[in-house]
C-alpha cells in the first residue's frame, strides 16, 4: 500500500503516518520543510518537498491520498481560503494534471463546515450547512472542490468536531486551567459539543479508504454521546486529581478577552487560540453530531471512551512537560 500524506507534520497527521506505517504502508508525505518534520522526524518516510499552491511532481502509483493538511487559525481571513479552499483546489488539479488516479482519496474536513446543532438536533450529514465562521466557510468551500472531482476519484469526506489527543494545542491552554482547579464557563448557558480523540478519528480515516463506498459520501466521526462543557471539564478534573472551583465569565468580558487577544494576534502576526470567530463558536448553544450513518455504513464505533481520551490526552502533556 501506498499513500500521500498532506498535514503529515501536524497534530492528526503525524498520528496518521505512524499508524500507516504500523500498517506496513510505503508513506509520502507532502512538507513546506523538510529540516522542520516536527513529529514525523525519525519515522521511515518520503518527503515531498512542497505545499498545497506548490504541488511537486508524485509518484505515479499512489493507492491512497490523505488530504489532512489545513489551517484552522490565521490573524487575516483571507487565509483561511488560500490554503482550505483554493489548497484543496490545488492538490486535486495537480492529481488530475499528473493523470495519478488512486483507489480512494479520504479528505479531512470539520464539523465547523456545517456549522452548529440547534432546537437540541444533532448536526447530520445530509443537513444543509451553515457556517458561522471564515474557518467554518473555508472547510465548507474545500470540500466544494474535493467534490467538484466526484465522478473522477473515489472521494470521501470526513467532518470531526473538536480532536484531543496527544500533541494537540487546542485544548492545552483549557487544560491548563484545570490543572490550576479552575473549571472556566461562559455565561449562564449550559452548552454541549461532540468530541472526537485521535486515535479513533485515525481509524475512521483508515476505514474509509478500505470499505468500499459511494464517491462523495461524508461521514461525522466521533463519540456519539456528546458532553456539555462542563463535563468535560470535570472529567478532566477528575483524571488530574483536581477539585474544581467554576469560574463563570460573562459573554461581555469573553468578548473583550477575544478581542484583545484578536488584535494582539494581527499586531504580532501570530494568531493565537482564542479570536473574536473562536469565541462566537464558543457561544453557541451546541456542537453536536449525529453519529449514526458512520455506524451503519462504516461499522464504526470509538474504542475509547470520553474519559479515557481525556486520560491518555492529559498523561502525555504531564510526561512530555506540556502542563
Amino acid at each position: 500500500m501506498k499513500a500521500l500524506l498532506t498535514g503529515g507534520t501536524g497534530f492528526i497527521g503525524s498520528h496518521l503516518a505512524e499508524f500507516l506505517l504500523d500498517k506496513g504502508a510505503e508513506v509520502f508525505a507532502l512538507v513546506r520543510d523538510p529540516h522542520n518534520l516536527r513529529w514525523l522526524n525519525g519515522l521511515n518516510i518520503h518527503l515531498l518537498k512542497g505545499n498545497l499552491l506548490s504541488i511537486p511532481a508524485l509518484p505515479p502509483d499512489f493507492d491512497y491520498v490523505f488530504h489532512l493538511a489545513g489551517l484552522t487559525k490565521s490573524s487575516d481571513v483571507a487565509d483561511y481560503y488560500t490554503v482550505n479552499q483554493q489548497g484543496t483546489a490545488s492538490l486535486f488539479k495537480a492529481l488530475h494534471d499528473q493523470e495519478i488516479l488512486p483507489k480512494k482519496i479520504i479528505c479531512l474536513s470539520s464539523l465547523a463546515a456545517v456549522g452548529p446543532s440547534s432546537d437540541g438536533k444533532p448536526v447530520q450529514e445530509s443537513d444543509v450547512p451553515h457556517p458561522i465562521t471564515p474557518y467554518g466557510k473555508s472547510k465548507l468551500m474545500g470540500e466544494n472542490e474535493a467534490l467538484k472531482f466526484k465522478d473522477v476519484y473515489p472521494i470521501i469526506i470526513i467532518r470531526a468536531p473538536g480532536v484531543i489527543g496527544p500533541r494537540d494545542k487546542d485544548f492545552l491552554n483549557y487544560f491548563k486551567w484545570i490543572k490550576k482547579g479552575a473549571l472556566p464557563t461562559i455565561g449562564s448557558r449550559q452548552r454541549y459539543m461532540s468530541v472526537c480523540y485521535v486515535k479513533d478519528l485515525i481509524r475512521a480515516l483508515y476505514v474509509c479508504s478500505q470499505k468500499e463506498l459511494k464517491s462523495g459520501e461524508i461521514f461525522n466521526i466521533g463519540d456519539p454521546n456528546p458532553c456539555s462543557y462542563e463535563e468535560f471539564g470535570e472529567f478532566a478534573g477528575q483524571a488530574l486529581g483536581k477539585k474544581l472551583k467554576k469560574v463563570k465569565i460573562p459573554i461581555p468580558v469573553g468578548y473583550l478577552v477575544a478581542l484583545i487577544a484578536d488584535v494582539a494576534g494581527k499586531i504580532s502576526k501570530k494568531p493565537g487560540i482564542l479570536n473574536l470567530h473562536k469565541f462566537k463558536q464558543m457561544r453557541q448553544k451546541g456542537w453536536v453530531a449525529d453519529m449514526r450513518k458512520a455506524t451503519e455504513e462504516l461499522s464504526f464505533q470509538p474504542r475509547y471512551s470520553l474519559q479515557e481520551a481525556i486520560k491518555e490526552t492529559l498523561d502525555w502533556y504531564l510526561i512530555h512537560n506540556w502542563l
